[in-house]
């Protein structure tokens, strides 16, 4: 311990920050030991099919993109599934805040990997929602049946693509592309019924548990749009 002080502060506040300290000391060791483990995976399975997605490019012509083809030249890759359907009038509030931080994060990203999301909506709607919301950067593919959503949603029993929520990593090696690691806890809410399965890299959240009020006790980020369609079909269940 320094022996650091801020000004004016109380002992008491310093005995119970210090007390918070401690935990958060802690807390930290635990998520670096945790983070260590999840690097130790084995590969998990192989890549179900060559899965082809659809988007939009930067002529207007509608894309075909191999499943293979998102990797670049890495050899790993983070994909992520955002609630967007064809009939939704705008993109899930949650995954809208995910995505905003992954396309302002995206060029130091791809150093390291290769970043993605992918929708079940159109390549068109999906392009329209990115001129909307100042998405530039990061890759927005259209899976519009579900072939590779369903079959990664992370939970079984899953039958509408535009409901999928989930980060997935892959590796490719020479001998194919492998499934490496998925947001699991979206299938194992926590009490409150949030999964927070992807916590440690919403901005958002980590940014309001710094201050007195938290995060309150809104279900869904704020948004500066309208979205019926979730609020309908989702909030409302």
């Amino acid at each position: 311990m320094t022996g650091y002080r801020f000004p004016n502060e109380p002992d008491e506040y310093r005995a119970r920050r210090d007390e918070l300290l401690a935990e958060e000391e802690a807390l930290r060791s635990h998520v670096e030991a945790v983070a260590a483990k999840r690097r130790e995976l084995p590969l998990g399975g192989r890549l179900a099919k060559d899965y082809r997605f659809e988007r939009m490019g930067a002529d207007g012509a509608i894309q075909e993109v191999a499943f293979a083809d998102l990797f670049g030249d890495h050899d790993t890759l983070l994909l992520y599934s955002m609630m967007f359907g064809e009939a939704w009038d705008a993109p899930c509030p949650s995954c809208t805040s995910l995505v905003d931080a992954f396309n302002a994060n995206y060029h130091p990203v791809v150093h390291w990997s290769a970043l993605a999301v992918v929708a079940a909506a159109s390549p068109e709607k999906l392009a329209r929602w990115a001129k909307q919301r100042g998405w530039s950067a990061i890759p927005l593919l259209s899976d519009r049946a579900g072939d590779y959503l369903l079959p990664y949603a992370g939970y079984e029993g899953a039958e509408d693509p535009a409901m999928v929520s989930m980060m997935n990593v892959y590796r490719k090696t020479p001998d194919g592309i492998f499934h490496f690691w998925g947001s699991e806890l979206a299938s194992r809410p926590m009490e409150s019924g949030h999964p927070r399965h992807v916590d440690m890299v919403w901005p958002l959240w980590n940014l309001l548990d710094f201050t007195p009020a938290g995060r309150g006790d809104a279900p869904i980020p704020i948004q500066n749009y309208e979205h019926a369609y979730f609020s309908k079909h989702v909030l409302a269940r």
